[in-house]
């Protein structure tokens, strides 16, 4: 059996649909009324008479049709929204169910690496001396981090850290990443280059967070300029955000993925998870903005991260405030990142 409403909310979705249709039954009707009136039509009303007849018919007709079409249009509207929300929920769903798989599975695994990286490194020369290769029980360790960093990696994207809100300068965050990022840059021959607002750009937020965003984002860059190429660090700031934008020059985003680029376990990378740029999505959400990402028409990829600016902030608070950033220099490891 046909569900007609249905199928009539499927036919009006479109607006030029809409149109076709409604031009349609005005056309009919008024063929209709032209080749109907000269029978019906008085002929002592005169031109005026006839105009305003033809009118009336004519809106008759078409009222019930177009009134139709409205309805079926709202329908229409109605089961879209209806629609992207079960999607959601949908979502929302599996990504719990997953947080919660994932959890279980990351505890079962984490605990015996651990007891087995110990009793590596306790029993190093107890092993060498019975004739193991020492460099052998470095790959051993060595692939124990690896596996260490995907299991926390599950249970950061399960369950996140709680956040410590403060007030401080996006000048000081770009300029710890840029710290911890330009040995590699110098290393790669990656030119970087930074953009920062003289006049202070304040936010409110964990700046471990953000800083843990932002350090996620430029080493994907260095991961997409093996032979060199260019990183760009800049602010902007319109009416009511500030915009941090990450370019680079490297390969782009895969065609296979950017449709998916947020999505949990979506990577190119041989070693990767593909949790990073997921976290690091939820950690701007967290923050009442947005991230995203797309290819640049020349060539690399851009991605801007959106942030409400925060008013009515003294400067006298910005110094101590922006000095509450918690990083340890030198390293990369100083910062998560997945």
């Amino acid at each position: 059996m046909f569900n007609y409403n249905s199928i009539l909310a499927t036919i009006v979705r479109s607006p030029l649909r809409i149109l076709v249709i409604i031009l349609v039954l005005i056309f009919t009707t008024e063929v209709f009324v032209m080749l109907v009136l000269p029978y019906i039509m008085p002929d002592i009303l005169g031109i005026t008479g006839e105009a305003f007849f033809d009118a009336i018919l004519l809106t008759l007709v078409c009222a019930l049709p177009v009134w139709f079409v409205i309805l079926a249009a709202k329908q229409a509207e109605q089961e879209r929204v209806t629609m992207a929300r079960e999607s959601e929920a949908l979502k929302a769903q599996q990504m719990m169910t997953l947080a919660q798989l994932a959890t279980g599975v990351a505890h079962e695994i984490r605990n015996p690496l651990t007891s087995i990286k110990m009793l590596i490194q306790v029993n190093k020369d107890k092993f060498a001396e019975e004739g193991l290769p020492t460099d052998d029980l470095e790959l051993v360790v060595h692939e124990i981090r690896r596996m260490e960093r995907s299991v926390n990696s599950l249970l950061e994207y399960a369950r996140p850290e709680r956040s410590e809100f403060a007030k401080f300068t996006i000048q000081k965050i770009i300029r710890n990443t840029a710290q911890l990022i330009e040995s590699r840059c110098s290393t790669q021959n990656v030119e970087l280059v930074i953009n920062l607002p003289e006049i202070p750009a304040t936010i409110e937020g964990d700046s471990a967070q953000i800083q843990q965003l932002l350090l996620n984002l430029v080493l994907n860059a260095l991961d997409a300029m093996p032979e060199g190429g260019k990183l760009t660090l800049e602010v902007s700031q319109s009416q009511e955000t500030y915009q941090i934008i990450v370019r680079d020059t490297g390969t782009g985003i895969a065609p296979a993925v950017e449709s998916r680029l947020f999505s949990p376990f979506v990577t190119t990378k041989d070693n990767g998870v593909g949790l990073g740029l997921g976290i690091c999505k939820r950690i701007a959400e967290m923050h009442q903005g947005t991230l995203t990402g797309m290819n640049r028409q020349i060539r690399g990829a851009e991605f801007c991260l959106t942030l409400p600016i925060t008013h009515d902030y003294s400067h006298a608070n910005m110094e101590s405030e922006q000095d509450s950033v918690d990083f340890q220099s030198g390293t990369e490891a100083s910062c998560k990142v997945y």
